[in-house]
């Protein structure tokens, strides 16, 4: 054998051996795997208002580095379902190979980010959101450009093509800045939509709840600011929306979220959360974010220590339009977290809610507390057992008892 020809032989076994490693080096995963159970008692006054489920999901996401300043992002979740869930055809489909229907493969990131130095691009499938309070919350299909402290994006909904309608989108301009210890943001932002449709396309002869409204057009302004004095944080939030909820509904929103968070040592953190917002008049809708509320902004029911809070019952999403609906809201929530150990957290919130109009509120509400109790306990390496206990009780003209959720749930990490 020639010389030549071993030579190349060594060098396509290193070729062989190396090109692996370099696709790995690309390419970095991350997700979590979780196996949840609940236990749910809505407190109605009916023949059924108890519910025990198990759930599970497997999330994974990754990002491709292509090249320098290129990369690709991917997200997807499968699995996503509760244990024993049946198809259209009364057939169990947990247990087989291929998930159908609702508990099938979910993307919901995919999108391309390019890095030209003074700007970047993203392009694609994405999250799209802003604010303390997430006031813009959606994820959808967009293209996004940020240059320095401004960040601009535009969403599109729904494309009605050759259609007489416009097209369902969303856009937004973000202006941001750190001076020291205090970071600012200034928001702007509008959504329109003009067509009127309905989950899995059904029509509104079957009683369906529309996803969108026909002749909505919000327009959005806010501000937010941050501050770090040590163990202290300050924030707060000014949010106001003008514009038309619906053909001939005005639209409305003037909304202060405000919080101070004090670790009162290395394990204790205490804190406290104010809102306020304005009721809507007879003639119009309250509005407190833009968006289809993919973030899951959830203030009342998450300490930060469980990923079970919150997630099942009144967990009022987006709570300054969600618990009393159009009469707006005065609300304080205090909570605290404790590190016991190197494996063991717990955590707790209370929360006290008025209508900030009675008249406006639903079924003569006067008020509601809410109260949070959960826990996170390390088992292994990225391997968790969290758990939560949820209270919430409305005072209203209805005969509902007090609603309770209790949940534990196995999660790992990679």
């Amino acid at each position: 054998m020639s010389r030549f020809l071993k030579i190349m032989i060594v060098l396509l076994t290193i070729a062989a051996v190396a090109t692996p490693v370099m696709a790995e080096d690309r390419l970095s995963l991350g997700g979590q795997m979780r196996v949840r159970g609940f236990y749910l008692d809505d407190g109605k006054d009916n023949n059924d208002n108890t519910a025990t489920f198990v759930d599970q999901r497997l999330r994974i996401g990754g990002k491709l580095n292509v090249a320098e300043g290129v990369s690709i992002t991917f997200r997807f979740d499968e699995t996503e379902g509760k244990w024993g869930t049946r198809n259209a055809n009364n057939e169990n489909r947990q247990g087989v190979r291929f998930i159908e229907s609702e508990t099938g493969m979910q993307w919901d990131r995919a999108h391309l980010d390019l890095d030209f130095g003074t700007f970047q691009l993203r392009a694609g499938q994405a999250y799209f959101g802003a604010g303390l309070t997430t006031v813009i919350d959606t994820q959808d299909a967009g293209i996004q450009l940020v240059a320095g402290p401004v960040k601009g994006f535009f969403v599109l909904d729904s494309n009605n093509g050759g259609t007489n309608n416009s097209d369902n989108y969303l856009a937004g301009l973000v202006y941001s800045q750190k001076i020291e210890n205090i970071k600012f943001e200034i928001i702007g932002g509008m959504e329109k939509q003009t067509e009127t449709y309905y989950a899995k396309d059904e029509s509104a002869a079957d009683g369906d709840t529309p996803q969108s409204v026909a002749g909505k057009e919000v327009y959005l302004i806010g501000a937010n600011v941050v501050a770090s004095f040590d163990a202290l944080t300050l924030s707060g939030e000014f949010d106001y929306f003008t514009g038309d909820a619906a053909t001939d509904v005005d639209a409305m929103g003037t909304q202060l979220y405000v919080k101070a968070d004090l670790a009162t040592s290395e394990t204790v953190h205490v804190g406290a959360q104010g809102f306020y917002a304005l009721a809507a008049d007879d003639d119009e809708v309250q509005i407190s974010y833009l968006g289809n509320s993919f973030g899951d902004w959830k203030p009342l029911t998450q300490s930060g220590v469980s990923s079970m809070s919150g997630e099942v019952g009144s967990h009022y999403t987006h709570p300054f339009s969600q618990v009393f609906k159009n009469a707006g809201l005065i609300g304080l929530n205090v909570y605290s977290t404790v590190k016991v150990n190197d494996a063991l957290a717990i955590g707790g919130a209370a929360s006290y809610l008025m209508p900030e109009d009675d008249d406006m509120a639903p079924n003569d509400a006067d008020s509601a507390i809410q109260l949070v109790v959960d826990s996170s306990y390390k088992l292994l390496t990225n391997a968790y057992l969290d758990a939560t206990l949820q209270y919430t009780d409305v005072d209203d003209n209805t005969d509902n008892d007090a609603e309770i959720v209790a949940g534990m749930g196995l999660f790992v990490n990679f």
